[in-house]
């Protein structure tokens, strides 16, 4: 039987560009999952920017279409700058049917422009809350391209350091990457870093226990928002796949692969 390597690169500069590989990037805790949210509410499409004033200064049509703005700053809080912060309970409450969104947070957006910049175009948006479709879009696409799967976490401090919530997410991921390349008659081959997100998943009873031990769990008690680890563990609840791509007039976004992206 033909094999399906799975790797896990615990910070984005850890990715290898030797070979073909599709990526499922994650940052759990909030921006992957806030991404997906987004797209359940309706978005129409995501910018991923480092410099949110820089973007809507280079583009007045977006000030003039309605175009929403989310980002945080380094301790998590709302930007000055944005309408909403990647918060999964705010996002919720929001009406953005239709909209452009404008984003830009600490870890996971920059993630997403380190992997594209590093030559990466097969980019997949993953959380808990995709967990199962992300992950059969990936085998899929990993054999078509006859390459890998590499889930990569965004990790904290700018992507300097390993994230606890992203490495367990990872290790629920790998499960259901397991599941997709069995039914592909393919055996999954586990490199290290795989079995070490694994093998994390029996360490803690539970998702919300885990969440709330990491960084980022720390993170959202000190700007008060814990609803956000509880509803980031929400298990299976989109079929939504975002994929990153490179547009000229925009640059670097972010479309629902499964739907249609508004023009």
């Amino acid at each position: 039987m033909n094999e399906m390597k799975f790797e896990v690169a615990f910070m984005p500069k850890e990715i290898k560009t030797t070979h073909p590989q599709v990526c499922v990037l994650v940052d759990v805790l909030r921006a992957t999952s806030a991404i997906v949210t987004m797209f359940e509410k309706g978005c129409s499409e995501i910018i991923l920017t480092e410099d949110e004033l820089k973007t809507l200064s280079e583009r007045a049509d977006y000030l003039q279409d309605g175009t929403l703005v989310c980002a945080e700053e380094h301790d998590g809080s709302i930007s000055p700058h944005a309408q909403f912060s990647p918060s999964l309970s705010s996002i919720r409450s929001m009406g953005m049917a239709g909209k452009r969104v404008v984003m830009r947070t600490t870890n996971g957006t920059l993630a997403g422009l380190t992997l594209w910049n590093s030559g990466i175009e097969e980019i997949l948006i993953g959380s808990l809350h995709n967990a199962k479709a992300v992950m059969e879009k990936a085998v899929s696409r990993a054999i078509e391209l006859k390459g890998s799967v590499t889930i990569v976490c965004a990790g904290r401090e700018n992507g300097q350091i390993a994230a606890l919530d992203d490495v367990y997410c990872a290790g629920v991921l790998l499960q259901y990457g397991e599941e997709a390349a069995r039914a592909q008659n393919l055996v999954p081959l586990w490199k290290d870093s795989a079995k070490i997100s694994r093998h994390l998943l029996s360490i803690y009873p539970n998702k919300v226990l885990a969440f709330e031990d990491s960084g980022s769990g720390e993170t959202m008690r000190r700007i008060d928002c814990i609803e956000d680890i509880g509803l980031s563990t929400e298990e299976n609840i989109s079929t939504c796949v975002p994929e990153v791509y490179f547009s000229k007039e925009d640059g670097i976004k972010v479309k629902n692969s499964n739907g249609v992206m508004a023009k």
